[in-house]
């Protein structure tokens, strides 16, 4: 490992995904004569670098999402139901 490239390296990140999803990765990059941590700063810098994600951002939200979002902000929280078991909300649910 070239101690030069992480010198300057001074935020740790950290998040979660799948075990089997880890693996087929670290394995694919191994095989290029990559890991995880050299692709994501990769991908970070790109993005720091370029202002855009490799993922698109700017979805639009559906009209019918929009209005149930709307809705649910305007909601008195404190008239929500409450359940005490999957069954009774299922079949609270049926009733709507």
């Amino acid at each position: 490992m070239n101690t030069k490239l992480y010198k300057n390296k001074t935020a740790i990140v950290a998040f979660r995904t799948h075990q089997g999803i880890k693996e087929k990765v670290n394995k694919i990059l191994t095989e290029s004569g990559l890991d995880t941590s050299t692709v994501l700063n990769v991908v970070m810098r790109n993005i720091a670098t370029t202002g855009k994600s490799p993922i698109a951002l700017d979805r639009k939200i559906g009209s019918k999402l929009a209005k149930i979002i709307k809705n649910t902000e305007k909601e008195d929280k404190s008239k929500r139901k409450s359940f005490n078991s999957t069954k009774e909300a299922i079949a609270f649910l049926r009733t709507i």
